[in-house]
């Protein structure tokens, strides 16, 4: 075999121009597209062979190292000091360089690794550590091989197979071992390729070998799991790409070994070969330069797309030229600054450099230095501004504290006086009239400008209605009126998780790593501190969700999880992106598909559906995302990024995304708390069961609503629900009653807190027949002393559809006695008793808007092989 084989020497730089191509775009189809792992290590392997047969395993051992390690160290002096800078400049990243992490860069027998910031040096280094492995199993390799020959393959197959197995049992290996297994098959394919075993395999067994792979590989893509559809998420099917690629190039090899003697070809093939170490290490500066100029700042995706390959290719090249004569160095061969064919080979001491090469070269490289260094503090130097990422805890989350913070806790449970003739939850026969006369009296009482009433009860009994002002139109608020939701949205979002959870798919104590690993330090908390907001993760207000969890991903943890409690809206992102990863759909489709829609809940919309945003928000789309800060990493390397691509052109999706009518809410609060439409009754009880004071009293996205009292060393609240920003939905579970407030130009504060609850017990009073102090619509002139005034404040216009400008939807007739609505297929069946209210107009139900099919963007970029 001559020490340098045209067709290896082809496939190697096929595989090399491959790699940059897949970390620059990382789409799905591009990983189908020539293995350029498993070549690469075929051809390692089957110079390693060729290299222990001609010199022994020490001498081999030594120059591999030497040609490994030497431009490693000078790679790892840049990539370093830019991640100590960071860290030195900005105090707080992420995860910071740790001390112990540069000892694997001195001898990768580990992944070198470092910040998070920084993973954009660092991810492409998985290569180094599995090759320093199979350097040095190499020798005991060659030694079965000579024993066993190609019958040694059933060594990695039968492992790759067996880890398989444990993954899918739910106890993976250290996923360094998989690669090893992986690619140590390859490596001994290079081992049969160098003993000419290939030469005894005919031309159609050869194309018949490679038909059978990618059989097999069509057949393990439908029946297995394969995330997102991206080879290199599952090692099995890696590896049947792998092969069958292979095997194609076998049986072209005569006709790919013409093609690379070709003498453009052959230069070009050579010119590459003589610093395809080179290229692959300083590549990572490309990507690096690529994102810093593309992702940190909003950029068209055509943009993006169209620059991010030359960026790579010219910074790469310009590193080539700077330092890949450090290769020269470490192979022995005579320093140049550009690639030659004609000192591909030359072995020995190298010759006197002339003075002004000695002098040019360490300029070359500082000013490549400087170059790199003053790119990556373009990103450190710039101060995050008020405009990037905002950390203030929502409204509705400063509503839920200063509800716990003045919870009363009773000895016992309130005794509340009831009617002696209308037990159970029949209530009290009050006329539409009178719900509508409370509503206009507690607006005038607190000085409401405008709000909007309505209730659900297990019986069937339903009634909404609206009084006032709206104040983003200017007109008479409508009970129809579609508004901002805000933070309700998280008990939709929190509904989803649960069925999950019923249906076995995941389990509360789960990391979330587990279903969205490198998002936000996943691998620290469980989807049960999410929902609970005790993750650790900051909380911000009104920052979409990729930008929040860039930040959250950038930032430590405030505090070890389930330690404390901060009411965190990327935490809620988090979960969007856990439902996309087991829907296999966008947020907003699997909220229809299992909410929404089968409850006939029409009217609720996300924000994306009616008044998209120009830039795509979801969260995966930003770089920082990919893997917690940089690139995304394929299952070679250990950092599968299986969450969905979906576009999202919202504003605050999963945590606070959605709108809709107050009378949708009230419905939704009773399909949630009383009925079994959406999870069980096991698991209300766990939605209700709280925690203690020091993390707010918080349950399953359901906050207890004080008077509480603690019966067998649980706390029972009267009732319980969620603050949205200028509303809430509570559940009363002894009435059985659902109730929805709106109030317009609010944000929640402690006087409209107190406000509500005067309200809901007004309205249960009504309901239950209870003496209270308001008014009846036989007697209007009766009140009550007026309470705190509520102030309007500004609020940005919402989205306004058909209907929600204050103008009443058509087939719906406004008056005095308001809406009542309809008892549909979707309302629990009531009970044989007599309803509440009657209503007094039936309007006509609207139809379901018509919803955007949900549109699968594209795998990002960035994932790396």
């Amino acid at each position: 075999m001559r020490e340098h084989n045209a067709f290896l020497d082809l496939v190697r730089t096929v595989a090399i121009l491959r790699v940059l191509v897949w970390h620059t775009y990382g789409f799905a189809w591009i990983s189908y597209f020539i293995a350029s792992m498993p070549a690469m290590f075929f051809v390692a392997g089957s110079l390693m062979a060729y290299s222990l047969q001609k010199d022994g395993p020490r001498r081999v051992m030594y120059t591999r190292f030497r040609r490994l390690l030497v431009p490693l160290w000078a790679f790892a002096v840049v990539a370093l000091a830019v991640m100590a800078a960071e860290y030195y400049f900005r105090g707080t990243p992420g995860t910071p360089l740790k001390p112990w992490q540069p000892l694997f860069w001195i001898f990768p027998i580990w992944d070198p690794t470092g910040s998070e910031w920084g993973v954009t040096w660092w991810a492409v280094l998985w290569y180094l550590r599995c090759m320093t492995w199979l350097i040095l199993l190499s020798p005991i390799l060659l030694w079965l091989y000579r024993r066993l020959s190609i019958a040694l393959l059933g060594l990695p197959l039968g492992l790759v197979i067996a880890f398989e197995r444990f993954r899918q049992t739910g106890d993976p290996v250290p996923w360094q071992f998989e690669d090893a297994a992986l690619f140590g098959g390859f490596w001994i394919l290079g081992f049969a390729y160098n003993d000419r075993v290939f030469d005894r395999i005919g031309t159609r067994m050869r194309a018949l070998a490679a038909l059978t792979f990618a059989a097999g590989a069509v057949a393990w893509a439908l029946t297995q799991d394969v995330p997102e559809h991206v080879v290199n998420a599952s090692y099995p099917m890696h590896g049947l790409v792998g092969l069958t690629w292979l095997f194609s190039a076998l049986t072209a090899e005569r006709f790919l070994t013409r093609v690379a003697t070709r003498p453009r070809t052959a230069a070009f093939i050579a010119w590459i070969n003589d610093r395809v170490f080179t290229i692959y290490l300083w590549h990572a500066a490309g990507l690096f330069a690529m994102y810093q100029l593309l992702w940190i700042d909003e950029r068209p995706d055509w943009v993006r797309n169209l620059a991010a390959l030359p960026i790579v290719l010219v910074v790469t090249f310009l590193c080539m030229l700077v330092f890949g004569w450090i290769e020269d160095i470490a192979a022995r061969r005579r320093p140049h600054f550009l690639p030659r064919a004609e000192t591909r080979g030359t072995t020995g001491p190298p010759r006197r450099m002339p003075r002004t090469v000695a002098v040019a070269m360490p300029l070359a490289a500082a000013a490549g230095l400087a170059a790199l260094f003053g790119a990556a503090m373009v990103d450190v130097l710039e101060p995050v501004g008020p405009g990037q990422v905002r950390t203030a805890v929502p409204p509705s989350g400063v509503g839920l504290a200063l509800r716990a913070s003045n919870a009363r806790i009773l000895d016992a449970p309130p005794v509340r006086r009831e009617p002696d003739v209308l037990p159970g939850i029949s209530g009290n026969v009050v006329s539409p009239g009178d719900v509508q006369l409370v509503l206009d009296r507690w607006a005038r009482d607190y000085n409401v400008v405008g709000a909007a009433l309505a209730f659900d009860r297990a019986d069937g009994a339903t009634w909404a209605g609206a009084t006032g002002i709206d104040a983003d139109s200017g007109g008479r608020l409508s009970p129809t009126k579609r508004y901002w939701s805000a933070s309700v949205t998280k008990t939709f979002t929190t509904a989803l998780i649960l069925q999950f959870v019923e249906e076995g798919r995941l389990s509360l104590d789960d990391r979330a790593s587990k279903y969205v690993p490198n998002i936000a330090h996943s691998g620290d908390y469980t989807i049960r501190n999410l929902i609970q907001h005790t993750s650790g993760l900051p909380a911000t207000d009104g920052v979409d969700p990729r930008d929040a969890l860039a930040y959250a991903s950038d930032e430590p943890l405030l505090f070890e999880p389930g330690d404390a409690f901060t009411y965190s809206s990327p935490g809620y992102f988090v979960l969007g992106l856990i439902i996309e990863k087991l829907t296999g759909t966008s947020y907003t489709q699997a909220l229809h598909e299992r909410l929404l829609d089968p409850l006939q809940l029409y009217a609720s919309q996300m924000d994306e559906e009616f008044d998209p945003t120009e830039e795509n928000n979801h969260p995966n789309l930003n770089p920082a995302l990919r893997s917690s800060s940089g690139v995304s990493r394929s299952s070679s390397s250990g950092r599968v990024s299986s969450i969905p691509s979906f576009e999202y052109h919202g504003i605050l999706w999963s945590s606070a995304g959605l709108y809709s009518t107050v009378g949708d809410l009230a419905r939704w609060g009773l399909y949630l708390w009383d009925s079994d439409r959406v999870v069980s009754h096991d698991t209300h009880n766990a939605m209700s069961t709280f925690l203690p004071v020091e993390y707010q009293y918080a349950g399953l996205s359901t906050y207890p609503f004080c008077p509480c009292w603690y019966e067998d060393g649980v706390l029972r609240a009267e009732r319980w629900g969620h603050y949205g920003r200028s509303g809430v939905l509570e559940y009363d579970p002894n009435d059985r009653i659902s109730v929805s407030i709106f109030t317009s130009g609010t944000d929640i504060s402690e006087e409209l807190i107190v406000a509500y609850d005067d309200l809901s017990v007004r309205l249960r009073d009504l309901m239950r027949g209870r003496e209270w102090s308001g008014p009846k619509a036989t007697d209007p002139g009766t009140g009550t002393p007026p309470g705190p005034a509520v102030t309007p404040v500004a609020t940005p216009p919402a989205p306004t559809p058909s209907g929600a400008d204050g103008t009443p939807d058509p087939g719906v007739t406004p008056g005095p006695d308001a809406e009542v609505s309809p008892t549909t297929e979707a309302t629990p069946a009531p009970v044989e008793e007599t309803p509440v209210a009657t209503p007094a107009v039936e309007p006509t139900p609207t139809s379901a808007p018509t919803r955007r099919a949900a549109n699968r963007g594209a795998f990002f970029p960035g994932t790396l092989s």
